[in-house]
């Protein structure tokens, strides 16, 4: 990664960035105690304000405490732009309890930051702001909208919206309502963006297949079904339409804005229906174009940018997005700007934005950011970008858990740059993914060469998957693996592992595997699917901090609907009817998992308990479950 502009730190996991006077809004909803907002100056990217969620009661002087499962947290509100969250396998409270405060000084920054407390509420992944300075944030699991403003180099809170589950039909993807069914049932608000004259708020509700408009002076409520899963909301074609994208279809929801009806939907993707064995397209981000009634876009999961027009109700042409001719998907397009002309592209896939011309959907080049992009603003003749994993994890000096411990980045790019290093940072880009043409005819080559080597020498191949496990943390010791072997970092050896070292001896051993997988979500669909999709990244944190979310925001498994409930923990449910457990078809990656393609190519193979994919109606099909040991139980991910 080589981000350029001006960065500045922002807490774990940025999801949404909004732009509006002097001020730079960050919103920060990663797996971790609380969810924050912070105010950044325009011009300096100057850490002014934060506003801090918690679930619970807000601390108001600092605290420390430990689990019985490993977990030890430290927290001071005065710091809140961090928490200490550490993993200490040894039952030992005090040694959590000092580690965690250990950390929180580790990651506090030495000048305390303005910070408002704010009690029973969380943070989602909504950020937009108003006219007039005033700006909303969005709570999934806290089912509200939060409307706050920086006053005098302090966030003030001014109200909070409530918002109610509504229901859809039951043949409308997921068929069943996705949260905790022994729980209140949540709209969960997404996305939010204002209306004209700053009269109403326009909110998706992912649980709800919904769209809510509220009346910001009386508080009072509306709602619309807009479809599966719906994800952005804006305004476009003069601001007389809404348009709604759903995460789990293949397309946009649009609303006559004055009569809150749905006009009709607009594909971007393939027709779906309840058989759909494919991947969802992952409609996402979208951007109106203000000169007229078109919207572009972002299908995140197939690496294209669709423009519609909202007023013939159709796709006009696709952009596609991938780094270079027939790339494998994997850019995962989840922002969208427009300046000057130009579309910005953030791929959160490639960490880079990309620049298109608007009137030709001619790529002009790419800007490198820090590492997963997922937001993107124009204020000012800057790009301003958030990257949710900032300039990676670093050493775990303090046992920190690896889910919370990196920051994010805050990124501000000058569009007058542009014509001056755009070519120069195009090559950039592409040589920091190894998507330069010379890299990749050296991998072609060399992957040739090994594809030989392999069909002549290997006739079967037993995989058996180690979660949790480094390379260097098993097989550091491991001479025989030279160079790509730190003993540094090995926490056992061959006495403790002779199993796994007799196989590394007598079999292939395979190295320098760079998997995007900080917790056993991204992993296993790294593993089964060699991609995360951006549902996933997007929506672990939420279930591993125990903000409403179930485990089909996991890796493309499935989870009881009612947890607490008999027969909850099934492990062979991951080859049986999908019943009261949660329906994983969004979750999965452009090009499905390792399983399909062995099917495809009429490979035989015996899966003994890893995840297959369903089809959209949760329902495994007979060719694939044939390949499924049943006598084998799944791993457990709870």
């Amino acid at each position: 990664m080589t981000p350029v502009g001006i960065i500045n730190g922002t807490p774990n996991f940025p999801t949404m960035v909004a732009a509006e006077g002097g001020f730079i809004a960050v919103l920060a909803n990663g797996a971790t105690p609380f969810q924050t907002v912070t105010f950044y100056s325009r011009n300096s990217l100057e850490r002014l304000d934060r506003l801090a969620a918690f679930a619970k009661v807000a601390p108001t002087k600092p605290m420390a405490w430990a689990t019985s499962g490993g977990n030890g947290t430290a927290l001071n509100p005065e710091h809140a732009g961090a928490a200490g969250v550490v993993y200490v396998p040894k039952e030992n409270v005090a040694l959590k309890i000092r580690q965690a405060k250990a950390t929180l000084a580790a990651e506090s920054n030495p000048n305390p930051i303005p910070t408002a407390l704010l009690s029973h509420s969380d943070l989602f992944q909504g950020l937009t702001a108003g006219t007039d300075g005033i700006f909303y944030a969005t709570g999934g699991d806290s089912d509200n909208v939060v409307a706050l403003r920086d006053v005098h180099g302090r966030v003030q809170v001014l109200h909070q919206y409530t918002l109610q589950w509504q229901s859809f039909p039951k043949d409308q993807y997921p068929y069943q309502y996705q949260g905790d069914h022994q729980k209140k049932h949540l709209f969960y608000p997404d996305s939010v963006v204002v209306g004209p004259s700053n009269h109403h708020l326009y909110v998706t509700g992912m649980l709800s297949n919904s769209l809510a408009r509220i009346n910001i002076a009386t508080g009072e409520t509306d709602y619309v079904n807009v479809g599966a899963y719906p994800f952005a909301v804006t305004l476009a074609d003069q601001r007389q339409r809404l348009v709604v994208s759903d995460w789990g279809g293949n397309g946009i929801t649009v609303l006559d804005r004055a009569t809150f009806h749905v006009i009709g939907h607009i594909a971007t993707g393939p027709a779906e229906d309840p058989a759909t064995i494919a991947a969802g397209v992952h409609p996402t981000a979208m951007i109106a174009l203000s000169d007229s009634p078109n919207v572009f876009v972002a299908d995140a999961n197939v690496d294209k940018v669709v423009e519609v027009d909202t007023q013939t109700m159709r796709p006009l042409r696709v952009i596609y997005d991938s780094p270079y001719h027939n790339a494998p998907p994997g850019s995962y397009p989840d922002g969208l700007a427009v300046a000057d002309g130009e579309l910005f592209v953030a791929n959160s896939g490639n960490n880079d934005v990309a620049v298109y011309d608007v009137h030709t959907g001619e790529r002009l080049g790419l800007i490198p950011t820090a590492w997963y992009p997922t937001a993107l603003a124009v204020n000012d003749g800057a790009l301003y970008v958030t990257c949710a994993k900032g300039l990676g994890s670093g050493p775990d000096l303090q046992w920190q858990y690896i889910g919370n411990m990196m920051h994010g980045v805050l990124q501000k790019v000058n569009l007058s740059e542009l014509p001056r290093h755009l070519a120069q940072w195009t090559r950039e880009s592409l040589h920091n993914d190894g998507f330069a043409l010379a890299q990749r005819t050296a991998r072609h080559t060399q992957d040739a060469r090994t594809t030989t080597f392999l069909k002549k020498h290997i006739r079967y191949v037993v995989f058996i998957l180690r979660e949790n496990k480094s390379f260097d943390e098993d097989l550091g010791d491991y001479s025989a693996a030279g160079k790509w072997a730190d003993s540094h970092f090995d926490l056992y050896n061959q006495k403790e592992l002779p199993n796994l070292y007799s196989l590394a001896h007598h079999y292939a051993l395979f190295v320098n595997f760079m998997a995007d997988g900080e917790v056993t979500a991204q992993g296993h669909q790294w593993v089964d699917g060699a991609s995360d999709s951006d549902v996933v990244q997007r929506l672990w944190p939420e279930y591993y901090s125990n903000r409403g979310l179930l485990w089909n925001a996991g890796p493309g498994g499935s989870a009881s609907l009612m947890p607490q409930a008999p027969g909850a923990h099934n492990p062979y449910h991951y080859y049986e009817k999908l019943g009261d457990f949660t329906n994983p078809w969004i979750s999965y990656p452009q090009r499905l998992y390792l399983f399909n393609n062995l099917l495809q190519n009429q490979v035989s193979f015996e899966d003994f308990g890893e995840d297959t994919t369903r089809a959209r109606d949760g329902v495994i099909r007979s060719a694939l479950k044939s390949h499924v040991a049943k006598i084998y139980p799944s791993w457990v991910p709870f």
